[in-house]
Parts: structure tokens; C-alpha cells; sequence
């Protein structure tokens, strides 16, 4: 597999700390801002405050610097093409089934097959998995991305080809432009957009001082929410902009519950509606409204974690201290008890109140499914013996995609990816021999 190797250009700081008097600084819209190239610029806001809830609030008194590159790849997408903000693409709910895809790993190598097990691709090998996925697919299902050991972060054609180096250092957390035409992602103190255009250089988007983390576009395309780092050490503020650059608002502030946390993309979650969405990192995490107003916590018991939004919005689930499955309402009421057993990797149908989790009972650990309106538990790897992961739906909610484990006294054959119906009607069906780190997929 031939590799095409980019050498880094010179890297050009699109935003930049630089020290001037608040006086000479009128502050431009954002959506003028995405056309300067190279410019220093320094904006300022009104100084905060965290009130005993801890949130921010209006000093009115003094005010300090920050830096404009709020944006992260969204004004920066248009500096060549001329200030206007990307689009989300609107793709179909339930693709065709002959576009579905299953990516996985083998050892340290990257495949793709389809979802009944056929045409299976060897992509990539040798890859090192950053801090929070091992390869970060693009929206369009068209490209990978991948940090490959001790040789920097790479993308490969989903349906195969030629990967392209895009960086030459250990980077941290990826993020996709949401109409997948580059990458966002971090190296050391700095934060750089690289588009897959090789036309175009890589550009530095926060080079040393505050950083500005994980943009998520609302899924209506109009928002687009953040956390920027403050002076106060593992402290964020919530931060959330129009997609034209203008009208932002801090809406809060969070910090993690602990120092080795890893903060990766999915830290920021949209509901499906567009009304809100979750910072999943603080103790205890909340729920910020598009439309304003308090933050509304979201979880009861100490920590409440891996909180996921409902296909319809309306309410969401997450694991408590001991790892139990919980439901409640979008606003943050009602909750209650799913499971009494530990669970990890819970994901919702696509199509309806359905949850699959991986069930820890005793020595046991299996692939289950719960009916979240009835309570109704379905287990359809109970008593297997093996250790099940990684699982997955098909977009119609009629399969689920998820990995076998076995231990040394275990038959191989029992290992690698595996499909099962939903309804648990079939036994279930392998599709290859090794493998994990399992990502569905549509090519669009």
C-alpha cells in the first residue's frame, strides 16, 4: 500500500495572543474575522465570576483578553472560499444496507468489511490510538483518520486507497469539520486545522496561551457549542456561537472531576432537537439551553457519567457511581433505575426505546438489551462464557454489531466480530475471526 506523505508547511497562527490596550481593539464580527489571514487579534469579554453553583456570571466590572479562535475549523472552513460558514449535511436516517460499513481493528491494523461479514479491506497498519478513539471517521463515511505509531496522524479512503499523511507529530483528540472536508485536532499546547485539500496549508488555530476545545455542531446545522480554557487550572468555560461566527454567549463553566480524565470530542453532546446539549466532564455534569437560562443538572447519585441522548430527544441515560443504568427526562427530571447490576457501552436504537449495554452479573458478561418504556431486559449472549464488547446497531435497529473475547482455555472460534438480530430470534452470526474497536458506518 503506497502512502502519499505531505511535508508540514510552515504553519501560519490565524489567532494569536498579542498584548494592546482595550481601547484600540472595536470589537469586528466574527463572520468578517473569518476572512483575515495571519492576524493578531485580541477581543475582550466582560470579566466573570463563578457564583456558588458554579457558573459564570457578569462582574460588571473589569474585563481581560481572549482569544478569537474560537471557531476551531468553522470560520477558518472559509478563508479560501469565501466567509461563509460549512454546512451540515443532511443525510438519510437509514441508508441503503449495500452502503453500510463496519470499520474494526485487528491487533494494530484497521479494516473495513461490510456488514455481513464480505469484502473485507485492510486499510491501515500499525496504528496508535490517541487518547480517545483509535481512528475517527468522517461524516460522510467517505474518509478515516488515524494516528498511526510514532509516524503521525494519517487519513485513508474508507473504501480503500492511498492514506495521506496530514501530520507528522503525536497529536491528541481529533474532530471532523461536519462536511468532512478536514480535521480538526491538537498537538502539544496547539490546536490546527488541516483541510484534506492538500492545496490548502495546515493552519494554526490557538497557538500557546487559552485553547479552545471539541467544537459540536447543533444537529440543525445553526449552533455550534465549545469549552475554552480559563486561568483557573482544570476550569472551562461553556461557550456557544451562531455557525455565521456571531452572537457568542458564555453560558456556564465546568471542570472535571479529575485530573486524568481524558477530554475527548464527545465531552460536548447536542440533543438530537437542537435545544440543548450535555458537558459531560464536570461534578456534576449539565445540560446548557440554546435558548438560555440555568443549566440543568443531569444525573442523580455522586457521579453520574456517559450520559446518552434518546434518537427523539426527550430523554437520555447514563451510569451512576456503581455503573448502573439510568434514565431520565431531557429536563433533567424523573429518573429511574434500569438495571441493578453494573453495565458499560450503553447505545441507544436508532429507531426506538430500545438500549443495548454490555451486562457485568458476577463472572458474567454479556450483550443485553433493555426496553427502557417497560423495563423488559433481553440478553442475547447470557451465559456464553465469553466477554462480549464494542457493540453497535445498524441504522434500522434490526442488528447489532459487537465484539467476542476469549481467554486462553476458550476456543478461538468463539473469538472476533459478531451480528445478531435484535429480537434475538437467530443465534448469533460471525463476520470475522479477530478484531474490535468496533465503528458502524454509512459510505455517502
Amino acid at each position: 500500500m503506497k502512502k502519499r506523505r505531505i511535508k508540514q508547511q510552515d504553519k501560519l497562527p490565524l489567532f494569536t495572543t498579542n498584548q494592546m490596550d482595550a481601547n484600540e481593539f472595536a470589537l469586528t464580527p466574527l463572520v468578517k474575522l473569518c476572512c483575515i489571514r495571519r492576524s493578531h487579534i485580541v477581543a475582550h469579554q466582560p470579566a466573570t465570576k463563578v457564583d456558588r453553583w458554579g457558573f459564570l456570571v457578569s462582574s460588571g466590572g473589569s474585563r481581560r483578553p481572549f482569544v478569537l479562535a474560537v471557531l476551531l475549523g468553522l470560520a477558518v472552513l472559509a478563508l479560501v472560499t469565501g466567509c461563509q460558514p460549512p454546512q451540515v449535511p443532511r443525510y438519510d436516517a437509514t441508508p441503503s444496507p449495500s452502503a453500510l460499513r463496519i470499520a474494526y481493528l485487528d491487533g494494530k491494523n484497521l479494516h473495513m468489511m461490510k456488514t455481513d461479514g464480505t469484502d473485507s479491506t485492510l486499510l491501515a497498519r500499525d496504528l496508535q490510538p490517541t487518547e480517545c478513539a483509535p481512528y475517527y471517521i468522517s461524516p460522510d463515511g467517505q474518509w478515516i483518520a488515524y494516528q498511526q505509531a510514532n509516524d503521525g496522524l494519517w487519513v485513508v479512503p474508507a473504501s480503500g486507497g492511498s492514506p495521506t499523511m496530514l501530520s507528522d507529530a503525536v497529536v491528541g483528540s481529533v474532530s471532523w469539520f461536519p462536511d468532512s472536508s478536514g480535521v480538526v485536532y491538537s498537538q502539544d499546547d496547539d490546536v490546527y486545522a488541516h483541510w484534506l485539500d492538500t492545496s490548502q496549508p495546515p493552519q494554526a488555530l490557538a497557538v500557546g496561551g487559552r485553547r479552545y476545545l471539541f467544537p459540536a455542531w447543533s444537529p440543525d446545522g445553526k449552533y455550534v457549542a465549545f469549552l475554552e480554557t480559563t486561568t483557573a487550572p482544570g476550569v472551562f468555560n461553556v461557550i456557544l456561537i451562531h455557525s455565521d461566527g456571531t452572537g457568542w454567549r458564555t453560558l456556564g463553566a465546568t471542570a472535571p472531576r479529575s485530573s486524568d480524565k481524558a477530554l475527548c470530542p464527545d465531552i460536548v453532546a447536542w440533543s438530537p432537537d437542537s435545544t440543548r446539549f450535555l458537558v459531560d466532564l464536570g461534578e456534576p455534569p449539565f445540560a446548557f439551553y440554546v435558548a438560555g437560562g440555568s443549566p440543568v443538572q443531569m444525573g442523580a447519585g455522586l457521579s453520574p457519567t456517559n450520559h446518552a441522548w434518546s434518537p427523539d430527544g426527550r430523554s437520555l441515560t447514563y451510569q451512576d457511581e456503581l455503573d448502573r443504568l439510568w434514565l431520565a427526562k431531557a429536563d433533567g427530571s424523573d429518573h429511574k433505575l434500569l438495571t441493578d447490576f453494573p453495565v458499560s457501552e450503553a447505545i441507544w436504537s436508532p429507531q426506538d426505546s430500545q438500549v443495548a449495554f454490555i451486562s457485568r452479573r458476577d463472572d458474567d458478561m454479556a450483550l443485553d438489551i433493555i426496553d427502557v418504556q417497560t423495563g423488559e431486559i433481553r440478553s442475547l449472549t447470557s451465559g456464553d462464557n465469553f466477554d462480549e464488547s464494542s457493540p453497535h446497531w445498524t441504522p434500522d435497529g434490526a442488528h447489532l454489531i459487537f465484539a467476542r473475547h476469549v481467554a486462553q482455555d476458550q476456543p478461538a472460534s468463539s473469538a472476533g466480530i459478531w451480528r445478531v438480530l435484535a429480537d434475538g430470534s437467530t443465534p448469533p452470526q460471525r463476520l470475522a475471526l479477530t478484531g474490535g474497536a468496533i465503528q458502524v458506518f454509512a459510505i455517502r
